[in-house]
């Protein structure tokens, strides 16, 4: 306390040098001044805790003035008037004016130590207070930054953590190389859209930054379920793969060879002599009439559109034979074979369709053992609801549109949209973009897509982000 610079304001100089004194005697800094200008020179060099100062001031300036000064040039110092006029209103508004205390004059020495003594208590107590929450400032602060460093770390973690997730996705189907993250890019754009729509079914609709990253990070883990399908499965381009169908037309060979050397046994058995020529002709019989079943298993394993008519021959298939090592007669085409070759579209037939199906559930298992912070604790379900259709003809779990979350229904769009355009799938073709976006519509009309949404993919030519760019190799 004894630091403190302590500044005697009063116009008579015996008077002011008394207080002066007074005041170094008791072991405190003082100055003077003779007026509120040279006071407030003083004030502006250096920082006084308690100002003492006369009322009654020279130069057309009180000590109220001077009060009103200081508090503008440095509201920590404490001020003590002096008044030999006192009166309940001028104590009342020099307190007003921001006075500590009042003292009228004449005083004692004691009482002016007394009461410069207290505003230096109040004054020490503050500055402490002061100090103290600027150290509780400092260390909110230093907290603060460990607490963003670590929060930062975290976001780095999942943000590697999605990476390795969709890399493992990718190795296990490289035919869709880049799907997740086109298809992430894809639905944060349409979601940005959303929250520029003004007016209509989503004008009310806002995503914040938070839900955006979450909507992120379940469209690039929306296909992690893939790690528990089959890998022949996801890289299936063909209804039967090349071994089977090699096995098969292997068969269809050996079929003709038994029926012409069952031709050949006839002839000589019926006292036809020797001829070779004879073998080759018979030959190329059956291989003419087998070239039509070849071109026939080879149009049916292809996995695009099969028309009727292709399905109605492989009846033909159906009842041909052929000779088992052991000696017994065995169907050239086994069940299962057949069940692939009428498969209508695609290359997989009904088991295995929801065997692949079932990567959504996959996921949804998967994601909701990860302990999501709370702005991204909806990314499971999500993920879980972006194969469902809002006819309720989707899957898992065949919901209505009011049960899938409106992020689903955007990734919905997303995904089919980059299936459509991808040229990296082996058991489909790619189609344009205008087809691909008429055939958005068409299951718009079929109660599948969400026209509303779709409107606003088109409007905000929401597709450029990922059509607009070059695709890397896979």
């Amino acid at each position: 306390m004894k630091s403190h610079s302590i500044l005697i304001v009063d116009d008579e100089p015996g008077f002011r040098e008394l207080l002066v004194e007074a005041v170094r005697m008791d072991g405190f800094l003082a100055d003077s001044a003779p007026d509120v200008d040279e006071a407030l020179a003083l004030v502006q060099e250096k920082h006084f805790a308690v100002v003492i100062t006369d009322l009654m001031l020279p130069g057309g300036q009180s000590g109220m003035d001077l009060i009103g000064a200081i508090r503008k040039l440095d509201r920590r110092t404490f001020c003590i008037v002096m008044t030999g006029n006192a009166t309940t209103e001028v104590a009342i508004q020099a307190l007003k004016e921001g006075a500590y205390d009042f003292i009228q004059k004449p005083f004692t020495l004691v009482e002016l130590i007394s009461s410069l003594k207290r505003a230096l208590n109040h004054y020490a107590t503050l500055r402490e207070n002061e100090s103290y929450q600027a150290q509780l400032e400092e260390m909110v602060a230093e907290r603060t930054g460990e607490t963003m460093k670590l929060k930062e770390n975290i976001e780095q973690l999942f943000d590697s953590f999605v990476a390795a997730s969709v890399t493992a996705i990718e190795s296990r189907d490289p035919s869709t190389s880049g799907h997740s993250e086109r298809v992430a890019e894809l639905t944060v754009a349409l979601a940005e859209a959303v929250n520029r729509t003004e007016g209509g079914v989503y004008g009310a609709v806002h995503f914040s930054s938070g839900q955006l990253r979450e909507v992120r990070y379940a469209s690039l883990l929306h296909d992690v379920g893939k790690v528990g399908v089959r890998e022949h499965l996801l890289l299936k381009a063909k209804k039967l793969q090349p071994e089977r169908l090699d096995h098969v037309l292997q068969r269809l060979y050996q079929r003709d060879l038994e029926q012409v050397l069952d031709l050949y046994q006839q002839a000589w058995a019926t006292g036809h002599d020797f001829d070779p020529g004879l073998l080759s002709t018979l030959m190329k019989t059956r291989q003419r009439e087998s070239d039509s079943l070849v071109d026939m298993l080879r149009r049916c394993n292809e996995p695009y559109h099969l028309p009727q008519s292709t399905l109605d021959e492989l009846e033909a298939l159906e009842n041909l034979d052929f000779q088992h090592w052991s000696g017994r007669l065995t169907p050239l085409l086994d069940p299962n074979d057949l069940e692939s070759l009428r498969v209508r579209m695609g290359s997989l037939t009904v088991p295995e369709r929801e065997e692949v199906r079932a990567h959504v559930s996959h996921s949804y298992r998967f994601l909701s053992r990860i302990p999501w912070t709370g702005e991204l604790a909806n990314i499971p379900q999500i993920a879980y609801a972006h194969h469902e259709r809002l006819n309720g003809q989707g899957y898992p779990r065949g919901i209505q549109a009011e049960e899938i979350p409106v992020q689903s229904k955007i990734m919905a769009i997303s995904d089919v949209f980059d299936a459509l355009v991808a040229k990296d799938r082996t058991y489909k073709r790619s189609v344009s973009l205008e087809e691909s976006l008429d055939i958005l519509t068409e299951e718009t009309r079929a109660g599948l897509l969400d026209r509303n949404l779709l409107d606003i993919f088109i409007e905000a030519r929401v597709y450029e982000v990922t059509t607009m760019q070059p695709r890397e190799a896979p």
